[in-house]
């Protein structure tokens, strides 16, 4: 399989709304208003909740930017941001969400290669991101891939330090999980609160990118599956949920990958898994199975 590379424009005029993860929001999770946005893109949404000491605000981009999500981790002192969004209006309002809460950032996390979720990093002025090197390359490759530059704060932003560490004297770990959806995924998990920020290895109501390894990338949800630390997850695209979701992405992967595997052609693939995910937004992820069809 290969990697692909999600185009702007593509993104921004093929997807489309979707309703159906709204239904799995715990009530636990307190939606508002994204702040101030300019141009013909809606707001996106926040939606917060606190458990253990810890306050954890998840942006949901609008659907023209496929539900593509930024997490900020409210500590007692500080900050933690994961990820920046794909484009300038989302990534203004994350930085508005923050600047709201009167802290400082204290250490940006770049979770993997995609650009939907590295894009509009130069936003964030005086914010280094730190990530590993394999992903840093990458943005580095596909920035240059398309004309353009990898924004400054990533392409020389900090190697992340993989295993446990602390913020504000709350137990943080970061972990590496290699050849699921994306080549790298970080997942950043907070033990004693039983949230992981596991991105774009769970997508929730949102159809998923096809992946690189879709074997390994089951494997790797049934082992968080069993991870005490996993109650509440933080996913890469649409709401927030909770432990059951890992079943329906691990479902949802078995028929994306029984599809690739047995249809006819990428457009047969893409209306077996429509038809099996009909509550599913975000229409223009689907566009991309021609790029990783191995036939």
């Amino acid at each position: 399989m290969t990697h692909n590379t999600i185009s702007r424009r593509g993104l921004l005029q093929g997807a489309t709304l979707t309703l159906g993860a709204a239904a799995l929001l715990q009530q636990t999770f307190r939606p508002a208003p994204a702040y101030a946005q300019s141009g013909d893109l809606p707001a996106g949404t926040i939606h917060s909740f606190a458990t253990g000491g810890v306050t954890f605000h998840t942006y949901v981009s609008p659907a023209q930017a496929v539900h593509v999500t930024a997490h900020i981790v409210e500590f007692h002192d500080q900050l933690l941001l994961v990820d920046s969004t794909f484009i300038p209006p989302t990534a203004q309002e994350v930085a508005g969400a923050m600047a709201s809460t009167g802290k400082p950032v204290g250490m940006a996390v770049l979770s993997h290669e995609h650009p939907d979720h590295w894009s509009a990093a130069d936003v964030y002025e005086g914010i280094q991101f730190a990530t590993l090197p394999a992903i840093r390359e990458a943005v580095i490759a596909e920035a240059s891939a398309g004309d353009g530059a990898a924004p400054a704060n990533i392409a020389n932003g900090p190697d992340l330090a993989i295993g446990m560490s602390e913020m504000s004297g709350v137990p943080v770990e970061f972990r590496h999980y290699e050849n699921a959806e994306a080549p790298h995924h970080v997942v950043v998990v907070l033990p004693d609160q039983k949230v992981a920020i596991v991105q774009d290895l769970v997508y929730n109501g949102v159809f998923f990118a096809p992946g690189v390894d879709r074997t390994n990338w089951i494997a790797i949800l049934e082992e968080l599956r069993d991870d005490p630390a996993c109650d509440t997850l933080l996913v890469g695209h649409g709401l927030p949920t909770s432990r059951g979701d890992l079943d329906t992405a691990i479902a949802y992967i078995k028929v994306m990958d029984d599809a690739m595997t047995n249809a006819a052609t990428p457009d047969e693939a893409a209306v077996i898994i429509k038809a099996a995910f009909p509550g599913y937004g975000g229409e223009f992820l689907l566009s991309l199975i021609p790029e990783y069809w191995s036939r």
